[in-house]
């Protein structure tokens, strides 16, 4: 037999306990909501041109931002002797060896040449950009890049 008190301690008890529940998968959700307004996958704007070094103005992830490229596909590569590295700079100054980050040539005229960094292969921090130099004999050279942007306060998060 229970006595009364001991029913209302119980029931403040359970009461407290599933609002402290209730209060974490609350918590757990605005962080998963701020999670996915802070990450997400996009595709960047082509890098286009017809002439090396290639270099878009203003490309690459805004400040505040971070992006982590996946797959970087170039295409527009005149000849099997024709090959284009990549480097993290701003100009065409960065096009420089400390900065190289991978070369892309074509085993037959025509195709494209596609590298994939992995996940946190290649991070490219706020206001940093892609330089592209080598050997180019076609008449168009296409960059196409996706990648993961973040907030800069996701990343240490991304790379755990």
């Amino acid at each position: 037999m229970t006595t009364p008190g001991a029913e209302v301690d119980l029931s403040v008890s359970l009461s407290a306990a599933i609002g402290g529940l209730t209060a974490e998968m609350q918590a757990e959700r605005m962080r998963k909501l701020h999670l996915a307004q802070d990450v997400a996958y996009i595709e960047a704007p082509v890098i286009s041109g017809a002439a090396v070094p290639l270099i878009q103005p203003g490309w690459g992830p805004n400040t505040s931002y971070v992006w982590a490229v996946q797959r970087m596909t170039v295409a527009g590569l005149g000849a099997t002797t024709d090959y284009l590295t990549a480097y993290r700079g701003q100009s065409a100054v960065g096009a420089q060896v400390q900065n190289a980050l991978f070369t892309f040539a074509i085993p037959a005229t025509g195709q494209v040449a596609t590298w994939h960094p992995g996940r946190t292969g290649l991070i490219l921090q706020a206001e940093e950009s892609l330089v592209f130099n080598g050997t180019f004999t076609g008449s168009q050279l296409a960059v196409s890049v996706d990648v993961i942007q973040l907030h800069v306060d996701k990343l240490p998060y991304f790379l755990l």
